[in-house]
């Protein structure tokens, strides 16, 4: 063991080392050209295109600046030549000898004969695949007018949404990107912040399913980059939207988007908030031997915040610019209201209630996280060549506290009534200093780079008997925990491309430190590894018309921080969670094979594997069964396999239709007495339509069926949900209208099951999908503004796990 651990360190450095060479290489002397540009009557010539090339063949490009003149950088000597074009002007050809820096002033003498300016759009296929993402083209191929984003996404291949979440196809979560600047958000908030973009302006979305070497290797997730449109002119535009829902109780959700760019400057924001409420109705059945358990808990969940993101970057000149993004909190506060919380002791042989337990509490959740970013970027004269740095601080602190009130009955006879308070905070401290370098080696492109990730978290817990209104501490039930991890990241990728073939292979590694300390029993818990995690992509384009592409990767679980704390956080009198300090990474392996054909037709098929899967589970206890603990471990080994099928139909001018169907066959052999292995299959059909009535008025029409079978070790009976939409679109005002009713039928809330300490559990969990919703949404300033150069931030990883 400690020779593998030696070996490991050994390549660790020479990846390091590797890394160090590659800067030096950056470093290349550098040959300057500059000069002035001017007309024949010895005006400066503004925006003329000044291009360098060696043996006819290019090298650099430059433009002129409002007083004419131009600066060009070479990274070799030799005999070249300068050629300057510039409308209304004939074009200049300089041939020279490069030796040294060297200043070269040019005269433009006007056309004869003036063309007027002409502009040709070139349509791109909607879908294009890379050997490691499909590129999907939304400009001029998907309709995004009467829309919102996340209407976009479900158009997507593997991509699927709803109410509360965003999935890829065969992963456990999904990172998004809005211009290489991750969103640090998830659930319904990522939801609503993507909505408060206006869809006009996507012009790409990348779906990668397999996140190559550059991109920390944490958790089975997939990305979906964002990418704006670029080709429009300076200026303000603006995007208010208003929603308003109505399901058992009415809500309202607001966002204000601005976006400004200018010659040197440039920035993008956008403040969210709203007031959201919704009935949460938990049913539980818990089969034991002598006796049935039954749970009946409605809550009202109501959501109070808003948050600002933004970012600021100024272009010092072509080749450099800085960013700085923030995410600001102003105001978060979730309230969880039991409504009537009843648990039933049933006889099995008579089907009568023995007793009952009544439980009616407030659970109050403050979350605030504060992010801030400093990015750099600099692009080297051949202008394939580029490094990045960034430096990343994320603050996140985490509040809760809950008081409930117990009351025991039996035969319809109170017994005892008891009070209890609990408190807990989190708070979390992530910096992550990170630099990354691209550049060219003969025909090969190669990435590379290295990551500091530096995390400190504590947390508290209290538990308190209430008597007389006066909460009274309890030590064996309290706790406080910190816990530190520091991460060191190396990487290093090679990527190929020819007419018919993509290849690119790409190593990255990782050594983890940690130490957890349980401050109350003052115990210390230390952990120290260092992993390898290859990526392989390759793929083939067969025809005009088709492609074929294989990628292999491995990647690591770590543990969210909270799941690592040993303590008790009490949920009623008798049910409590509680953490695991000893919990290990869990290792994954993928492998994919997609095909694509006309750009309209996928398919997909995945296998992974993944040991010692973290979890949260229930366990029923028989010999006490009202107590319910919340427990975490490795206690899974998952094998899953899965097929993904999907097709755009645009049959005529005024629908469009996408159909996907996924398919899986998933293994879990446990390693807890507890639970049994399980397997079987589980598969889903969607149909989203839109049909367009005329330019003003669309309709849609979505729906998704999930067939009985497993889905993520639980047994699940069937899902059926339907929505259906009117859209208006007033093109001249810059307003559109939606109507939306969601889960029309009410059947978009299925009943799960499965087996703990041999007693079945069965449970139903409705979360008011059943809703209707009224959108507003204004546009306003310029909207063919250029678009922002957000940088990838360096923390995406860590942020997944709070």
């Amino acid at each position: 063991m400690i020779r593998i651990v030696k070996t490991k360190y050994i390549i660790f450095k020479l990846l390091l080392f590797a890394i160090f060479v590659c800067i030096g290489k950056l470093q290349s002397q550098t040959l300057i050209i500059k000069g002035n540009i001017k007309n024949s009557n010895g005006t400066p010539v503004e925006f003329a295109t000044i291009q360098l090339l060696f043996d006819a063949v290019y090298h650099q490009s430059a433009l002129s600046d409002s007083s004419g003149n131009y600066s060009l950088k070479a990274t070799k000597k030799g005999n070249c030549e300068l050629l300057t074009n510039s409308l209304g002007y004939s074009a200049v050809q300089k041939k020279f000898t490069l030796k040294n820096d060297t200043t070269i002033n040019l005269v433009l003498r006007p056309d004869t004969i003036v063309l007027k300016e002409v502009t040709i759009t070139g349509k791109k296929n909607l879908i294009q695949a890379k050997s490691d993402r499909y590129v999907v083209n939304i400009g001029g191929n998907i309709e995004t007018k009467g829309r919102e984003t996340t209407d976009i996404l479900k158009q997507l291949p593997t991509v699927n949404i709803t109410e509360k979440s965003l999935d890829i196809f065969g992963k456990s979560s999904v990172i998004v990107y809005i211009n290489d600047r991750i969103v640090r958000l998830e659930g319904q908030s990522l939801l609503s912040y993507l909505n408060s973009l206006p869809p006009d302006i996507i012009n790409s979305v990348e779906i990668i399913s397999t996140p190559p070497a550059q991109y920390d290797a944490e958790g089975n997730v997939g990305i979906i980059k964002i990418v704006t449109k670029k080709n429009i002119l300076p200026g303000w535009k603006e995007n208010i939207k208003v929603n308003y829902i109505k399901n058992s109780y009415s809500s309202c959700i607001s966002s204000a988007f601005a976006s400004y760019s200018g010659k040197k400057m440039f920035f993008e924001g956008t403040i969210n908030g709203g007031n959201y409420t919704y009935l949460n109705q938990n049913e539980y059945y818990n089969y034991f031997p002598n006796q049935t358990v039954t749970t009946f808990n409605p809550k009202k969940w109501n959501y109070l915040g808003s948050r600002l993101q933004a970012m600021l970057g100024y272009n010092f000149n072509e080749n450099s610019n800085i960013i700085v993004s923030f995410q600001v909190p102003f105001y978060n506060e979730e309230t969880i209201s039991d409504i009537k919380n009843r648990t039933n002791f049933i006889n099995p042989t008579n089907n009568q209630t023995d007793s009952a337990i009544y439980s009616n509490g407030k659970t109050i959740k403050n979350n605030y996280t504060f992010n801030s970013e400093v990015f750099f970027k600099h692009l080297f004269s051949n202008k394939k060549s580029y490094f990045t740095a960034s430096t990343a601080y994320l603050n996140n602190y985490t509040r809760n506290e809950r008081a409930f009130t117990s009351l025991s009955q039996i035969n319809n006879t109170n017994l005892t009534t008891d009070n209890f308070y609990t408190k807990g905070g989190l708070n979390y401290n992530i910096l992550t200093p990170k630099l990354d370098f691209t550049f060219p080696i003969h025909s090969f492109t190669v990435n590379t780079g290295l990551k500091l990730s530096f995390i400190k978290t504590s947390s508290s817990s209290q538990f308190f008997n209430t008597i007389n209104d006066i909460n009274i501490l309890d030590l064996t039930q309290s706790n406080k925990y910190n816990y530190t991890e520091n991460v060191q990241s190396v990487y290093y990728s090679m990527e190929k491309n020819t007419p018919k073939w993509s290849f690119e292979v790409g190593i990255r590694s990782e050594i983890t430190n940690t130490i957890g300390h349980s401050l109350i029993i003052d115990k210390q818990y230390k952990d120290r590894y260092i992993d390898f995690f290859p990526t392989i992509y390759i793929s083939h384009k067969l025809n005009n018309a088709s492609s074929i592409s294989l990628n292999y990767a491995n990647r690591i679980e770590r543990p969210p921080y909270q799941y690592l704390d040993p303590f008790k956080w009490h949920i009623s009198k008798y049910d409590y969670a509680v953490g695991n300090p000893f919990l290990k990474p869990s290792y994954i392996k993928n492998l994919e094979l997609t095909y694509l054909l006309n750009n309209t037709f996928s398919t997909k098929i995945f296998y992974t594997i993944q040991n010692s899967k973290i979890g949260q589970y229930v366990v029923l206890d028989s010999l006490n069964i009202a107590n319910q603990i919340q427990k975490t471990d490795n206690f899974l080994n998952e094998n899953s396999y899965g097929l993904n099928i999907y097709k755009l139909l645009k049959l005529y001018n005024w629908q469009e239709t996408v159909l996907q169907f996924d398919f899986y066959y998933s293994k879990y052999t446990s390693n807890k007495k507890e639970f049994p292995n399980s397997y079987g299959i589980g598969n889903s059909i969607i149909m989203n339509n839109t049909f367009f009535l005329n330019k003003n008025i669309q309709t849609v029409f979505n729906l998704e069926e999930r067939i009985p079978g497993i889905y993520d070790y639980r047994t699940m009976k069937n899902y059926f949900n339907l929505d259906i939409g009117l859209n208006y679109i007033n093109h001249k005002k810059n307003f559109v209208i939606r109507l939306l009713a969601s889960d029309v039928f009410k059947t978009a809330n299925p009943e799960y099951y499965y087996v703990s300490d041999g007693i079945k559990q069965v449970y139903r969990n409705y979360s008011d999908t059943r809703m209707f919703k009224l959108v507003i949404s204004w546009k306003l300033g310029n909207w063919y503004n250029k678009t922002s150069q957000a940088p990838l931030p360096s923390n995406e990883e860590e942020k997944q796990r709070l």
